[in-house]
């Protein structure tokens, strides 16, 4: 679990910083992510690397996780707390999600999400 946690600390750290290619580097070749912007799927590093730098471009969003739970199927669940916020900083969305992530040899390959609470601002 403590591998789990150190991974997911790594990735939410990028993510926060906008280093997507190091963010890269902790997905498996065929990593499938979900795309909370336009529904459906993503498939491999490329095209979660050009859905991040999209997003980038319209929304600034930032994670903290909150605690890391090792599921019964073998998953990791990590509660976090999500913010977005339009390009002037004026808070969009502020959500409680969880973030069940498929690891396989130490990278990640699956992403789902769960909507816990969501507090949304005008």
């Amino acid at each position: 679990m403590d591998d789990a946690q150190a991974l997911l600390t790594k990735v939410y750290e990028a993510y926060n910083r906008r280093d997507f290619a190091a963010l890269s580097a902790f997905l498996a070749p065929d990593t499938n992510w979900p795309d909370m912007v336009e529904g459906g799927r993503l498939v491999g590093p490329t095209a979660l690397s050009d859905y991040w730098a999209r997003n980038d471009k319209m929304i600034t969003v930032d994670i903290a996780m909150v605690s890391v739970t090792a599921l019964p199927d073998g998953r990791v669940a990590a509660e976090v707390n999500q913010i977005v916020r339009n390009l002037a900083g004026q808070v969009w969305s502020d959500t409680c999600e969880r973030h069940i992530f498929t690891l396989c040899d130490g990278m990640i390959a699956r992403l789902d999400v769960e909507v816990v609470d969501k507090r949304s601002r005008p």
